[in-house]
């Protein structure tokens, strides 16, 4: 069985959606200084870097990350399709309906747009004009029985400029009653 790695390491580096707070290290005890080992003090917002949305992100009645046991998020039936888009392009049905019978087969839906390729070199713009997914995309997903989650090389599933789809996309997504989930770079 073929295992990847999808995420990037958390640093104070890491880009963050919008105004969310920065991602904060600092040393608490030093090796260097004296002290008889090193240790940090980590501070983030939940959804920093690489990170999953579980339903009770948007739907108050839905699980918990913490309830979801970790067997789940093995996946046997991964797809990875691409649809480029760039800065504040919305993925819309439309987009989607090509990969119709590739989709119908997936467990995880794995969306390359190209815009993660400027999360190093312009990391503004990939946390303040990122694509995402629309509202259109949100029920057209929730056709797929065998569909369980959906990753995207993007800082969130919706678009940081376009609040009401992004809104809109999770709360269908994630308030299903199946314990659909998403992760993002």
């Amino acid at each position: 069985m073929k295992r990847l790695l999808l995420s990037y390491p958390l640093s104070v580096n890491t880009p963050v959606y919008k105004d969310n707070p920065p991602v904060v290290i600092q040393q608490q005890s030093s090796i260097a200084q004296g002290d008889p080992y090193n240790q940090f003090i980590v501070s983030s917002l939940n959804h920093n870097g690489t990170h999953i949305d579980a339903p009770w992100h948007f739907n108050p009645q839905g699980k918990k990350i913490s309830e979801i046991a970790i067997d789940e998020f093995i996946f046997t039936h991964p797809l990875v399709i691409d649809i480029p888009k760039s800065e504040d392009e919305l993925i819309t049905k439309a987009d989607l309906q090509p990969f119709e019978h590739q989709i119908a087969g997936a467990d995880l839906l794995l969306i390359r747009t190209g815009f993660g390729k400027i999360r190093s070199s312009d990391p503004a713009r990939y946390a303040n004009h990122n694509p995402g997914l629309s509202a259109s995309a949100a029920q057209y997903l929730m056709i797929f029985n065998s569909l369980r989650a959906i990753g995207i090389d993007m800082i969130s599933a919706g678009a940081a400029n376009n609040t009401d789809e992004a809104v809109a996309f999770h709360q269908i997504i994630l308030g299903s009653g199946r314990w659909q989930v998403h992760s993002r770079h």
